[in-house]
């Protein structure tokens, strides 16, 4: 695939669902647990249900990357109260809950084109959690500026970073 291959974005609807799922299942592996009730010290808790929420729940706003009719990544956040409550977020920030890559398209763009695409109008900052020993995934929100934020619960940070990007507002 040549770097000039242009993305395609779009909202996903419930026959994007398996990719979706797909992408996510194999790209997070190490750290994902896939239909399990219950929680490991550095792993995240999802199943199929979670992502359906994020393509027919109007809290959040999701959308998918395509290159040649092929969805290779997404994203999927909210900015809405109720959800940002749920995460310990103030009002007027987005709160990314996943964004995925399918490894054969990572440091390809797909990334820092899905996350341009986050509405940040009303936002002053984007908020991320992922675990501290996912390293790719911290050098990945770093590099799109996003900075370690400190202070967070000592249950929290035994396992996680929380990281933020200031937004740019008119």
């Amino acid at each position: 695939m040549s770097n000039h291959t242009p993305f395609i974005f779009r909202e996903p609807f419930i026959g994007d669902l398996d990719r979706m799922y797909d992408i996510l299942e194999s790209s997070l592996s190490q750290f994902l647990v896939v239909n399990e009730t219950s929680s490991r010290n550095n792993q995240l808790v999802i199943d199929k249900g979670t992502v359906e929420g994020y393509i027919i729940d109007n809290r959040y706003f999701t959308i998918v990357s395509e290159v040649n009719s092929q969805i290779v990544g997404w994203l999927s956040g909210s900015s809405r109260s109720e959800i940002l409550s749920e995460h310990g977020c103030n009002p007027r920030e987005f709160y990314l809950e996943e964004i995925v890559v399918d490894s054969a398209f990572r440091r390809k763009g797909v990334g820092g084109s899905l996350l341009s695409k986050i509405p940040t109008d009303d936002s002053l900052a984007i908020i991320v959690d992922t675990p501290s020993i996912n390293q790719q995934a911290v050098r990945f929100y770093e590099h799109a500026g996003f900075v370690k934020l400190t202070g967070m619960p000592e249950k929290f940070s035994e396992n996680w970073i929380r990281m933020s990007k200031t937004c740019e507002t008119a």
